[in-house]
This record gives structure tokens, sequence and C-alpha cells, in this order.
């Protein structure tokens, strides 16, 4: 259990560093979605702005 608590110590230090590898993995994730998002969503609104205007 204090293996556990140790770890606990070292992520809630980690995540109040301003440069923590808990932070850097947030931001590649948060990154790789919106890339996702802006290069996926916005092609698929167009189409659907081109088959809205065809009603």
């Amino acid at each position: 259990m204090s293996y556990l608590k140790v770890k606990a110590e070292a992520w809630i230090d980690d995540v109040n560093r301003e440069d923590g590898y808990t932070l850097q993995l947030f931001e590649k994730f948060l990154n790789a979605m919106f890339f996702l998002i802006k290069w996926a969503g916005i092609p698929f609104v167009v189409y659907l702005l081109f088959e809205i205007s065809n009603w």
C-alpha cells in the first residue's frame, strides 16, 4: 500500500509542475484530437453545406 502512496504522491508532484510529464501527455493528446477534428470536421461541414444547398 505504501508503494501506491509513493506513486500517487509522485504523480501529484508531476501534475503540479509546469513542465510535468502528465501535462505533456495531455498536450500531445489534445493536439492530436484538434488535428483530427480540424482535418476531418471541416470537409464534413463543407459536404453538409453542399447537401443542404441541394434541397
